[in-house]
This record gives structure tokens, sequence and C-alpha cells, in this order.
């Protein structure tokens, strides 16, 4: 029997239209396969992409609302069944006949609620194996619709071949992949079945014990004969009658009974409870089967700038180790970037440097990764080892660098440490190999690996002033080895132990895409020609041809109609396209960097001046707020899945803006200090991971993949607003002075002037094109 005849055999009638309309997506599915042009075609496969997701969007709102109105039903029911038990225990309550007539009630009383669990567990049964039977058609006919970063991607499995997945990408939200995950699960029927049975074990044993009890009421009839009350919520009316018969233990059918025009019948009255409480026993075991071959996707790679579609299985060259050393590589960067945060009022004081220098010093490095993530970027399309060694070398040689302008006291060299240290960010490598060699079901936890080690990097950094400021003062060899400087051969230490694993341990993925292709190459050439026609047998895509070019008179037709649509009204459609929305995620990844790292490095100026704080102080306080990131973003992402991105988004600007403003009356009191301190920086932190979601979510499609694509525009974007939240902090300080505690007074209030104005600014912004943020 086709599965579209026995979809319309199985239904629950009085739910009919709830159901996964699977003849509806067939016939879009055969208008896709029809289509001749390619316009047409990528027309029709957006229709039914839609019509897929509103398929989806619909059944899983019913469950939603049908699955809690049977548990709370279950919930009410066993609550009055505890009370009638507890009557038939009170001593002369009542006459024997209305205890009787009690229990017998709420026996009766179950009959809908198991109706309406099985019929829900056949909901989940049928729709899920709709929805598995229509995707495997698509796929074999047409293909699938790419995953779409982002959004929910569904994962199926085949239900006899181990091994054999299919990959759906949709244009849901992630919202919508946990409430699929709970119809699959369906923990609240789960809890509704025990609820009845246990009610049901119950009021049965406590009416066998009081009939016992009273041999004169032996001879009523059994509650569970009693004919059914209408099933709830469904209205049947004007229901068709249903017969349901469990064929075996490992499958069950409902088979239709009814004839148009005769009057209903109840055939549910014919079924004993114990009878129907056996069959919603099996079909938990069938919902069971089918739903665990359909399982959504996580949205958590979006916050570590990764947009491009997952590689296929075969594709996915990645290795443990190697995810790893990415991984670290990216963590220690960090860690060697902010390590010289708390110390660097001190260094400056050393070689003589003003504290105003103290944004450009650490701003250095951040000129040096603009035009080196870019470097880094190309050169990946080469190589991927070779780049994690040289950032690797970048850093430590620019430790070096560092540790010797301390006993030269050479500024010109400690700018230069700073500059080749920038070059040591490789960042751009570790999320390409992750987006382009991870397996798509190893992502989400490659993705949040990567963004973990990045944060517990950005607060080993300046923690590691804590243990050092106990080191004491030694000289070797002309060198200085104290609290300042042996954070950078501690770092040094480091890498070269990365360098060593990288060298000897990291397997290059394309070196092994190209063995497989010579591989491929050495295979007879008659094994390759009967591959290629097994392949077009079996529905293999043969190359594109492109279109004829149009007419002379075409081209003419279309360029009169862009010259009638006019200058205004090409600018209203390049406002509602995507890259306008693309373009605000991107510049919120770069002022929420200039007001961080503004903030961050203007933390040693403030604290040291105005309370004598040491270089462990302020090294622990962002120690603990880097360590706060992690925890943070995790609570964003559940946050996210109830409340749309936009909202938290445009909350975590307001939140950074009343921060600024708290900032402004300088360090005193000291609490209100680190208050609108911990508000801005949390702030930052939440609308990094929410700018980054919001990406993925409206992304133009040019701009998921390729060189210059959104992961690398956001790095870089970041990267300048590290760069300009230096160089603001080193303006404010050379226009206030900041030597002194008024000096430092007018600096608070110019720096974080400054930055909530910028925040006020993005309000404006994001309100602007609210309506294009989808998220």
């Amino acid at each position: 029997m086709r599965f579209g005849e026995r979809l319309a055999r199985e239904r629950w009638m009085p739910w009919a239209v709830h159901y996964f309309n699977y003849e509806l997506l067939k016939r879009k599915m055969k208008a896709v396969m029809a289509a001749q042009e390619e316009q047409e075609r990528e027309e029709r496969k957006e229709d039914f992409a839609k019509a897929l997701d509103t398929e989806i969007e619909k059944v899983i709102d019913f469950y939603r609302e049908t699955s809690t109105a049977a548990k709370a039903a279950a919930t009410r029911t066993q609550e009055s069944a505890q009370r009638s038990m507890a009557e038939t225990t009170a001593a002369g309550a009542q006459a024997p006949e209305e205890v009787l007539d009690h229990l017998d009630n709420s026996l009766r009383s179950l009959r809908p609620i198991a109706l309406d669990i099985f019929h829900l567990l056949g909901y989940v049964s049928l729709n899920t194996a709709a929805l598995r039977k229509i995707l495997k058609k698509y796929a074999k006919n047409v293909e699938p619709t790419k995953p779409q970063p982002g959004y929910l991607t569904l994962q199926v499995e085949h239900p006899h071949e181990e091994g054999w997945k299919l990959l759906q990408g949709t244009f849901l939200k992630e919202s919508i992949g946990r409430d699929l995950e709970a119809m699959g699960t369906h923990e609240a029927l789960n809890q509704a079945s025990d609820k009845v049975r246990d009610v049901y074990e119950h009021v049965r044993e406590s009416r066998e014990k009081f009939l016992a009890a009273h041999p004169g009421l032996a001879s009523r009839a059994p509650a569970a004969a009693t004919p059914a009350p209408k099933p709830l919520p469904a209205d049947t009316t004007s229901a068709r009658t249903l017969n349901r018969t469990l064929s075996s233990k490992s499958s069950f059918k409902y088979t239709p009974k009814w004839t148009p025009g005769l009057s209903e019948t109840n055939a549910d009255a014919d079924l004993d409870l114990d009878d129907l409480l056996q069959q919603m026993k099996f079909a938990l075991e069938m919902a069971d089967r089918n739903a665990r071959l359909i399982h959504s996707i996580p949205w958590e790679e979006a916050q570590a700038g990764i947009f491009e579609p997952a590689p296929d299985d075969e594709d996915a060259l990645a290795t443990p180790g190697g995810l790893l050393l990415n991984c670290i590589n990216s963590g220690l960067y960090m860690a060697n970037y902010n390590l010289v945060i708390p110390t660097i009022t001190e260094l400056c004081r050393k070689i003589g440097v003003p504290n105003a220098m103290v944004g450009i010093i650490i701003g250095c490095s951040d000129i040096a990764t603009i035009p080196g993530t870019v470097g880094y970027s190309i050169w990946t399309n080469h190589n991927y080892k070779a780049p994690l060694l040289a950032s690797a070398v970048a850093c430590l040689v620019g430790n070096l660098a560092y540790c010797f302008s301390y006993d030269l006291g050479a500024v010109w060299l400690l700018f230069l440490a700073r500059l080749v240290t920038g070059l040591g960010s490789a960042r751009t490598v570790n999320r390409r190999y992750i987006a382009i060699f991870v397996a798509y079901k190893d992502r989400t936890w490659a993705s949040a690996l990567f963004v973990s080690l990045s944060a517990v990097g950005m607060a080993l950094g300046p923690l590691l002033a804590l243990p050092l400021s106990h080191f004491p003062t030694l000289r070797f060899a002309g060198l200085t080895f104290d609290h300042i400087t042996m954070g950078g051969w501690l770092m040094n230490i480091a890498w070269l132990i990365f360098i060593l694993f990288a060298y000897f341990g990291f397997e290059d993925p394309l070196k092994k895409r190209k063995e497989k292709e010579k591989d491929a190459l050495r295979e007879p050439l008659l094994a390759n020609g009967a591959a290629a026609l097994d392949g077009m047998e079996a529905g293999m895509q043969l190359p594109k041809v492109p279109p004829p070019a149009p007419s002379s008179s075409a081209d003419s037709d279309y360029e009169g109609e862009v010259e009638e649509e006019g200058y205004w009204e090409r600018l209203a459609h390049l406002w509602s396209s995507p890259l306008v929305a693309t373009a605000c995620c991107i510049f919120l990844c770069y002022i929420l960097k200039v007001v961080q790292q503004a903030y961050i490095d203007g933390l040693p100026i403030f604290t040291q001046m105005a309370y004598g704080w040491s270089n462990s102080d302020v090294g622990v306080m962002l120690g603990v707020l880097g360590l706060a990131a992690p925890l943070v973003n995790f609570t964003v992402g559940r946050l996210s899945a109830r409340l749309p991105d936009r909202h938290i988004t445009l909350a975590s600007i307001v939140v950074t803006m009343a921060g600024c403003f708290g900032l402004m009356g300088g360090p005193f009191p000291m609490p209100t200090f680190f208050v609108a301190g911990a508000f801005l920086y949390m702030g930052t932190i939440v609308l990094e991971a929410l700018s980054m979601s919001l990406c993925s979510k409206v992304i133009d499609e040019r701009m998921a993949k390729g060189l210059w694509n959104a992961g690398l525009l956001s790095t870089q974007a970041g990267t300048l607003g590290r760069l300009c939240g230096n160089l603001l902090l080193s303006l404010c300080a050379k226009i206030t002075g900041a030597m002194t505690e008024v000096q430092i007074m007018s600096l608070a209030k110019l720096l974080y002037g400054v930055s909530g104005t910028s925040m006020i600014l993005s309000i404006a912004y994001v309100l602007s094109i609210y309506n294009r943020l989808q998220g």
C-alpha cells in the first residue's frame, strides 16, 4: 500500500486537517522535477521548502496543544480518583451504591483520556513517518535542501539501514527544533499514560475490594464496559468512527470501519479498557521507533562565526587531534593577547611611557591582525598546517621582543613586539577548519569547544598575573625574569610545546584530500565509466548546462524595466535585502568590541590610580570576567530558544548603555564602578553571542561562503573594534592627562560618555531595521 493511502486510512478523522499533508508535498516535489528552466526550478524548490516548514509547524503546534491538554486531563483525573478512593475508606461516609458510582465514574473518566493518548501516539508515529518518507523521496528525486546554520536542520535516519543519514535544511527557528524533539520523546504522553495506568490499577483494585466487602453489589456491570464519552479535546460530533486493531507487537494500524450516510456508532465502546491500555502500550513503542529516526540540530556553531554549510561525510577530513590543536591555538592566542593588560601600566612607567600610550601599545596587535587574517584566509586555500605553525612562531617571536624591550627600555621594540604578536592570530584558520572539514554531527560540540577555549584563554592571560606577582626578580645572561616578563617566557614554553605537537601530529586535510583524489584517478577507466553509468541510472544529476544567452530584445526589455524602476525604487529594494541586516550584525560585532576593549584596557588605569590595586588584583578581576563569558553564552543560548534574538540583542545594547553611563561617575564610589562595569562587560558578551546568532539567521547567501564570507568579515570587524577601542582609550587619556585623580574622573566622563553615545546610536540603527532582523 502506498504511504499516502495508508496515511489517509489510519489518521484519526477529527484531527485530519492537522496531519502532515503528504500529498501536497508530493505534488510540490513533482513540480520541482517537472521544471525546465533553472530559475523556475529554484522557485519551485523554494515553494517546497516553505510548504515543508509550514507543515512541520502545523504538526508541532497541534501536538503541543493536545499533549498539554491530555497531560492536564490525566492529572485532574488522578486527583479526582484519589478523592474517590479516600471516600471508600471513610467509615459511613456514603451509601455503598454512591461509593461504587464514584469508583465507576473514575474508571469511566479514564477512557477519553486513554483514547486521546492513543490517538496522539498514532499522530506522532504517522507524522514522523510522513516527514521521513517525503524527505527521503525529495532527496532521491531532487536533492536535500542544504543545511542553513542558525536555522533548524533535520537529520533523518533509515529504519533498516544502519549508518544511512539524510540532512535536510529548513528556515525554521531553533525553538521549533526543541518542540520537535519534545514530540519525538513525547514525554508529556509518557507521563499522562503512566498516570492513567496508575489510576486504573488503583481504582480497579479498590473496586474489587469494595465489591468483595459488599456482595450484594456484585451484579453491577463492570465499569470498563460502559459506553465511552467523547474523546477530548477533539470534537467527534461529525467524526467517522474507527475500529483499531493491533496487527502485531511491532506495529499497529487504524482500520476505518464506517459507511457514508449511516448513523454514527461508537466502536470505542466495544473495546475493553484493558485492551485499550495494552494497545496504548504498543502505540508508545511504535511512536518511539518512528520518532527516533528524526533529530534536530542545535545552533551553537553560530557563536563561533561559522556560516558555511557542513561538508559531506566523505569530505569531513578533520581529526580529533587537528580539531583540538586548532581550538588550543585560538585559546593560546587570546591568552597571549590579554597577558600584558594587568602589567602594562607598570611596564610603561619602567620604560618611560605615559599612560596615554597604553591603548596604542595594546592596539598594535590589532593593526597587524587585520591584514594577517586576510593572508591566513588565502593561505588556507593551499595549506592548513603551515598557517598554524606560522601563527605560533609569530607569537613566540613577539613574546621574545616583549621581554627584550623591558631590559632595553626600547619603546620601538615594544611596539614591534605587539605588531608581531598580532600576526599570530589564526582564528580564521581555526574557524575554516571547523566549517569545512568537521562533520555535521560533530560541528556543535566542535564550535562549543572553540568558543569555550577562546574564552578560557581570555581569562587565563590576565589570571597569570596572580601567581607571577610572587615571583622573585632574577637576572640571567643580561635578561630580567620577574612578574612582568615571566608571563612572556611561560607563553613561549606553551607555544614551543604547541609547535612540536602541531608539526608532528597535525594532519593537513588538504593533503588528505589530494591523496584521495589521486587514489580515485588510479582506478581503471572502465570502472570509472561503469560507476558513472550506475550514477546516471540511479538519478545522479548531470553537470548543469548554462542557459542560453538572452536575445538582444530581451536584454533591452530588461534594461528598460530597470530604468523604469528608478533610483529610489532600487534603493528601497536594497534596503529590504538581507545585506542590510547582515551589515547591521557585523556593525554590532565592531561596536561592542570598541566599548568592551576600551573598558578592559582602562581597568588598570582606574583601579591602580584610585584604589592602589596591584597587577595581580587587576588580573584576577579580568580573569573572573573572562570565565563568566561561557556561562553567560550558555544562558543566552537557552534564552534564545524562547525569545527572538532581536529582542535580546536590543536589551543587551540597553544594558551596555546603562553600564557606560554608570561608569561616567568615575571609580568612586567603588560599588557603583564595579556594578556598572559588570553591566557593560556582560552586556557586550551577550551582544556578541546574539549578533553572531542573528547574522547566521539573516545572512545573505552570497556572504555565507567564499573568501570574503561573513565569518571573516565579523572577525575583521571585531579586530577593528578592538583597535578602535584601544585608540579611543589612548585619545581620551591624551586629552585628559590620566595622571591625577581629577584627570581620572575627567577620563571616565569622556571615555564612557563616548561609549554610551555609541550605544544610543546602535539602538537607533537596530530600531531602523528592526523588522529586517528576523531572529
